[in-house]
């Protein structure tokens, strides 16, 4: 019986997958508002960094379709040759061209902000249907990496006070509470705690960092970073 090796690759989000990501934002975090200003931040934040998980299958059973092959859900399509004439209608008087859509099928994000000294991840999220297969620990891994990459310091983030399965995954990964944000989402008025790394560039840290990489990678199989 043929199998399907199933990859993932984490690479720089574009314009491009702003529909996918935040169809996944929209599932993650169900009361957020507003939304997250994804193309303003990749075209305008030097700060903000996103990343997405994109899905690769070798051969036999195809990957999950990408927006432009899924089912329509139910809004209206619009007359032959409209989107030609609006498009005309923007290069005319002025307006901005959109991306084209990309068809890779994206199943997770991760958002990181590099200060000065550190690196903070902003927002980690992973596509419903792909929960449970170590995919927010890859995303993870790949802002670590980033961070190192970009000399920064240490890692940071906040997490749900509620949130014990993905305090458990941080502290894995080196990070320990350092204080507590009162009221900190706007949902429900939940605390948020706040974690962090040692130093990244130290060698115990790196000496963890690279053996949980390394077990992740036999656990949950080939995977990509590419951050160009």
């Amino acid at each position: 019986m043929r199998t399907t090796a199933v990859r993932y690759q984490v690479r720089p989000m574009d314009l491009g997958d702003i529909s996918q990501v935040m169809e996944i934002e929209r599932e993650s975090f169900l009361d957020m508002w507003p939304t997250t200003a994804f193309k303003q931040d990749i075209q305008h934040n030097r700060l903000a960094r996103y990343l997405v998980a994109v899905e690769q299958r070798e051969e036999g059973e195809e990957a999950m379709a990408p927006p432009a092959e899924r089912e329509p859900r139910g809004a209206p399509m619009p007359p032959p040759g409209l989107g030609r004439w609006l498009g005309e209608l923007k290069r005319l008087f002025g307006g901005e061209e959109e991306a084209e859509t990309s068809r890779e099928p994206i199943v997770g994000f991760v958002g990181v902000w590099l200060t000065p000294d550190e690196a903070h991840i902003v927002t980690i999220a992973v596509r419903e249907s792909h929960r449970g297969r170590g995919i927010g620990e890859l995303l993870l891994i790949a802002a670590i990496e980033l961070a190192t990459l970009n000399d920064r310091e240490v890692v940071t983030l906040e997490v749900r006070a509620s949130n014990q399965a993905a305090q458990a995954l941080y502290e894995k990964y080196g990070f320990r509470s350092v204080g507590i944000r009162p009221r900190y989402y706007s949902d429900n008025h939940e605390d948020a705690v706040l974690m962090t790394t040692e130093p990244i560039h130290s060698a115990p840290y790196q000496a963890l960092f690279q053996r949980l990489r390394g077990e992740h990678r036999e656990r949950c199989g080939h995977y990509e970073l590419n951050f160009n």
